[in-house]
């Protein structure tokens, strides 16, 4: 995802924006209110991390410019003042989600993760990366013109990926999109399906590991 971090604490902005990229998420770091309207209105984001606490124009009333204009970025207020009237303030205001701090990076992680995959998806009717050819409406996968035979787990896997040709995705994140549900998944079935993917694509290789990181898709 592409994630807005406005934040006036240059460390934790940093450190956020670190652990964001680490799994796998796309991160701009803005330090003021003002700045940080301007860079939502100017550049399409899935996420907005958004610190009530700012110079210039504090965070709510950048979320009350955001939804006044009918922008529709996911928005979790990440601030210090926890009390009950402001989380029913922000939510209200129409943010997505309300975390306090101080926190865990890891609970941030996974409540960004949680407004990922709340986030609509744009239909797409075809797909492509180099010259392989996803026709979503009629499940069926070409390379070139060799028609290739998947299955439905190894269908959605491959269609995560030729979503957003040449983005990493972790492992966490693919097994959280493909098998949904944590009960039924362990990271390790994503390197299994993923083997059996580039098996069937063929060569060159398509599918490319990102060491440490995860998974990408490009030709």
């Amino acid at each position: 995802m592409r994630i807005l971090v406005i934040d006036d604490d240059v460390q934790l902005a940093r450190q956020v924006s670190s652990a964001l990229t680490e799994a796998g998420q796309d991160p701009v770091i803005v330090h003021n209110g003002e700045r940080g309207l301007e860079k939502a209105k100017a550049t399409p984001f899935d996420l907005v991390v958004l610190d009530i606490v700012l110079p210039g124009m504090d965070g709510f009333e950048v979320l009350r410019h955001l939804r006044s204009q009918h922008m529709t970025s996911r928005v979790l207020i990440l601030t210090s003042r926890g009390e009950l009237k402001d989380r029913v303030t922000g939510l209200q205001l129409g943010a997505d989600d309300y975390l306090p701090k101080p926190f865990a990076m890891r609970k941030f992680v996974a409540r960004v993760n949680a407004l990922g995959r709340r986030y609509p998806e744009e239909p797409m009717l075809n797909l492509g990366a180099g010259d392989l050819t996803f026709d979503v409406v009629n499940h069926q996968v070409h390379r070139g013109s060799r028609r290739i035979e998947l299955s439905g787990r190894e269908l959605r896997l491959l269609k995560v990926l030729m979503r957003e040709p040449g983005r990493v995705f972790t492992r966490t994140e693919l097994c959280e999109r493909v098998w949904e549900h944590a009960h039924e998944y362990d990271t390790k079935l994503v390197e299994v399906f993923v083997g059996r993917l580039r098996k069937k694509l063929g060569e060159p290789p398509l599918i490319h590991t990102r060491r440490y990181v995860g998974y990408t898709i490009y030709g």
